[in-house]
């Protein structure tokens, strides 16, 4: 590994020296100028070094606390560089409306995924990252009108009876033991069993949701380990050979559970048609 490590940083000095020539050359002797984007205020970064130093700070659970401490210093809009591109942040309630309501045509789309959210999402086909156009707007509507939409409220109201009875006989079974109860764990666990089954259908059992948690949570937990990966693709998948193999594993992990109950979901479904006719609804939203 410690041998990976080295050739790693050696192409890495390598493509920054490639850089610097290529700024120098630009700068002094090209008779074209390339086109300079006045960015927000961001922190001071070094080229290569800065994106290796954030991808190590930034994760889920730290990004929020980076990111208020920045804006009190840059102020409400920043700018910080990982990899090829650089993120953009607001922070401010009106600067955003401004921004995404109001010139919401100019920031409709989304730029191109990083390899492993390409490979995570297929080729970015979730309503998260999903080019604007024709996918993203049915997946909108999916979203919008089946799940979001007030007058749905009804539809899911045994999934939420069941999720209930879910949550009272696992708190009653804490208390019983004797041991303390940490609400929350237990509150995320009966949230996470309603959007199972909003997902998938009444059919799914507490078991098949156990194995969707803990894959999910293996994923969320390994959002740090597998950010290194996207720094320059095509050499990490050959330097980090090993990393790759575990996160393509990790991610048939999380079809394994899924693809089975989306197929039964969809067979149910159309034997729901063919009994009532094609006017009839099913509650449930494929995500």
């Amino acid at each position: 590994m410690n041998r990976w490590l080295l050739i790693l940083l050696s192409i890495s000095v390598s493509v920054s020296i490639s850089g610097i020539l290529k700024f120098i050359f630009n700068r002094y002797f090209s008779t074209t100028k390339p086109t300079l984007y006045k960015l927000p205020p961001s922190p001071q970064s070094i080229p290569l070094i800065s994106s290796l130093l954030w991808l190590g700070r930034i994760s889920p659970s730290t990004i929020h606390s980076i990111l208020n401490s920045l804006h009190a210093k840059l102020g409400p809009i920043i700018t910080i560089h990982v990899g090829s591109r650089p993120l953009i942040f607001i922070a401010d309630r009106l600067l955003a409306h401004k921004a995404l309501i109001q010139n919401g045509a100019v920031f409709a789309n989304r730029p191109p995924a990083s390899a492993t959210q390409k490979f995570v999402t297929s080729n970015q086909r979730n309503v998260s990252l999903a080019f604007y156009g024709p996918t993203w707007r049915l997946l909108r509507r999916n979203l919008t009108e089946n799940f979001l939409h007030p007058s749905r409220a009804k539809s899911f109201s045994h999934s939420r009876r069941w999720v209930l009875k879910v949550l009272e006989n696992r708190l009653e079974s804490q208390e019983k033991s004797g041991q303390p109860i940490c609400v929350r764990e237990h509150f995320q666990y009966a949230m996470f069993c309603l959007l199972v089954v909003i997902c998938f259908g009444d059919n799914v059992d507490e078991n098949q949701i156990k194995q969707i948690e803990e894959v999910h949570r293996r994923a969320f937990l390994s959002f740090n380990r597998f950010n290194i990966l996207n720094l320059w693709p095509r050499v990490t998948k050959f330097v980090l050979r090993g990393r790759w193999e575990e996160f393509y594993q990790l991610r048939k992990s999380q079809q394994d559970v899924s693809i089975p109950l989306i197929r039964t979901r969809k067979y149910l479904q159309e034997e729901d048609r063919r009994k009532h006719g094609a006017s009839s609804w099913s509650c449930c939203i494929l995500c």
